[in-house]
């Protein structure tokens, strides 16, 4: 196992910034998952690490060495390639064994190491199989032997289950977990699948053009995202945003207002909201923090007008217009809501989410 380490490191394309002053520490064991849109930067910085990049600035430490200029052969790292980058023309064993005859490990040894990670995973039956042979999954499976059984002191994962079907890749997802808590192994892991992320990661960095926008664990981050971005990006369905809500205080208590909402502020927030009495703000409200109630004057209660019903087996969206606005509600399977007609919707005022209006940081 290894700690990586990166200190103010950069990247940029003529004038175009890929990376820009990306601080990381990676600890020994730990299963990081760097997660954004498409062109955050992600997979520049894994490709960074992995040495298959030039860095325009800032350091790079792998197991207290500095490896900038170092080749990314002898960096002692693995890496997983989205097309998982096997060898036509060779077998499953050859795949596996090719990196370490490489290095000149005895015929034996590459034996024994590729029949154990082999029946790790799943795929001892297949040695003398061709790739074109192998499904998407097995393929995959193939693409992970190669890279355990060099027995590294670092995985690079650069989003190697985008090209499997749904199901298939839930399933990968957990058995990539497994096989990190049986190898131990530092990982890192590239997605745009923030669902992914989140069930994977032991801590997620969220990227946003280039930059760092939070690092944590994933329930750190979906309790207590830093600014708007996070709060939209982290979570499915995404949060419902509303803008335009007015602060204002009566007596002790706080309220946001706007357009057919009048929701009290939990005390446990009313600090960091105060100074936002008399002026506006977004409110963030996840759909799960919406539930379906039958006590109008429950705090946190107001009416909305039911416009589409998606049941999805667990829980039922629901598409609904308050104010004007339009907000999802995630609720109960047994809710007999119909569209074109009025439900009474309850928040969960001790997780709303409050944001500034100009800066989106996260209030409180």
């Amino acid at each position: 196992m290894a700690e990586v380490v990166l200190k103010n490191v950069g990247k940029k394309f003529g004038d175009v910034v890929a990376v820009d002053d990306f601080s990381l520490t990676i600890r020994h064991g730990e299963f990081m998952v760097f997660v954004g849109p498409s062109g955050c930067g992600k997979t520049t910085t894994l490709r960074m690490i992995a040495g298959l990049e030039d860095i325009t600035s800032g350091e790079i430490f792998i197991d207290d060495r500095k490896v900038n200029h170092v080749p990314p052969k002898d960096r002692d790292i693995a890496m997983v390639f989205q097309n998982y980058a096997l060898y036509p023309h060779m077998s499953v064993y050859q795949n596996m064994a090719f990196g370490l005859k490489l290095k000149k490990v005895p015929k034996d040894e590459i034996d024994r190491r590729v029949g154990e990670t082999a029946a790790m995973l799943g795929i001892l039956d297949f040695l003398k199989r061709k790739p074109k042979e192998l499904s998407g999954g097995q393929r995959q499976r193939v693409a992970l032997g190669r890279a355990i059984v060099r027995t590294p002191k670092v995985y690079l994962f650069d989003e190697p289950l985008s090209n499997l079907d749904a199901k298939l890749r839930v399933q990968m997802r957990l058995e990539l977990k497994k096989l990190h808590e049986q190898i131990g192994t530092t990982s890192i892991y590239v997605t745009h699948d923030q669902i992914e992320a989140m069930t994977m990661g032991d801590r997620i960095v969220v990227m946003k053009d280039g930059r760092v926008q939070q690092v944590g664990e994933p329930l750190e981050i979906y309790m207590h995202p830093v600014n708007r971005f996070v709060a939209g990006f982290i979570g499915s369905p995404t949060m419902n945003f509303i803008e335009g809500v007015r602060v204002e205080k009566e007596g002790e208590d706080l309220f946001v207002i706007t357009e057919g909402l009048r929701l009290p502020v939990a005390a446990e927030k009313r600090e960091a909201l105060a100074p936002y009495a008399g002026r506006e703000i977004t409110l963030g409200v996840r759909p799960e923090d919406l539930s379906e109630t039958e006590f109008p004057d429950a705090p946190g209660a107001f009416t909305a007008f039911v416009e589409v019903v998606q049941p999805v087996g667990n829980q039922i969206y629901v598409d609904v217009r308050v104010g004007g606005r339009d907000l999802l509600a995630s609720i109960s399977p047994q809710s007999r809501v119909k569209t074109k007609q009025d439900i009474l919707l309850k928040a969960r005022l001790e997780n709303l989410h409050f944001f500034d209006a100009d800066t989106e940081e996260a209030i409180g």
